[in-house]
């Protein structure tokens, strides 16, 4: 998992690029140290700059699909063997995401203009009606055909606030294989999120709500805070999402698809993700 542990920001450099001089500076990270990180940043910055004296394009240099995100790491789930089996981050818009080595999360979005909220929700129980062919039941639909070419396999099937997310509970997976590419693929996984996880080598689940769903703002700064007084900025943002989310779920559990066993390194993720995510009787968010 590209997870660093340490973030420094490059000092500015000038450089000549195209018609004037312009400062350029770079992120480095590192999992062993600040400094090492700091080291990495000159690096980086040094050569951006080098990159813009000699006229090269600098297109993608600085947002390039390897790079790795710059997460706070809140939450570590360790293996029987000293490895780490998934870290929770909080993400750029103050979320908190599970990030897993070898669980794989399928993340499916319903098409644009699709209705949020499912057609089987309080007006669906008064009237005793059941949802005809909305997405909800084309993607489930979508999912137990997928999971009936793959005999032997166990998904959890979620419902989100815009589409659908699995879990495969039964086996685990190298995100950086081709096969487990295609196997997102072909479940129609959202194509970001498959770039995400092939750039992470890791899979992601947000754990908690978007927070403009619920109403709330951005926050003010993120991570790594440049000052005291920037991280004090977000934490207080921080303790106004935390006492809002508690009104909204991020998903809902649908239903067990074939096998009900779980992989010994599957069911901490399934207990974590399930304590975070589903709470009965909220909205989606």
């Amino acid at each position: 998992m590209k997870i660093p542990k340490y973030w420094a920001k490059g000092q500015p450099l000038s450089s000549q690029a195209g018609r004037g001089r312009f400062l350029f500076s770079c992120w480095g990270w590192s999992d062993s140290s600040l400094q090492d990180a700091a080291n990495n940043a000159a690096r980086r910055t040094s050569g951006l700059a080098a990159k813009a004296e000699a006229g090269a394009r600098l297109d993608h240099y600085l947002y390039g699909e390897h790079l790795p995100l710059r997460e706070e790491i809140v939450q570590s789930v360790p293996g029987a063997n000293d490895d780490e089996l998934a870290v929770v981050t909080r993400n750029g818009y103050g979320a908190l995401v599970l990030n897993t080595a070898r669980a794989m999360f399928i993340d499916i979005d319903f098409p644009a203009g699709s209705p949020r909220k499912s057609a089987g929700g309080i007006f669906g129980s008064l009237f005793g009606k059941k949802p005809k062919d909305g997405p909800e039941q084309q993607s489930l639909a979508n999912i137990r055909g997928w999971a009936s070419r793959r005999p032997g396999v166990g998904v959890r099937v979620y419902r989100t606030c815009a589409g659908m997310r699995c879990l495969i509970t039964n086996q685990v997976f190298d995100p950086m294989e081709s096969q487990t590419q295609a196997m997102l693929k072909d479940a129609g996984s959202d194509p970001l999120y498959i770039r995400l996880c092939q750039a992470q080598t890791c899979f992601r689940a947000r754990l908690t709500p978007k927070p403009w769903r619920c109403a709330i703002g951005r926050p003010p700064t993120r991570y790594p805070w440049s000052s005291r007084e920037n991280e004090a900025r977000f934490r207080q943002w921080q303790a106004e999402y935390e006492r809002t989310i508690g009104n909204f779920s991020v998903c809902r559990l649908i239903e067990q698809i074939g096998s009900a066993d779980v992989h010994p390194e599957v069911e901490p993720i399934v207990a974590l993700h399930d304590k975070f995510t589903c709470q009965p009787d909220r909205e989606l968010a």
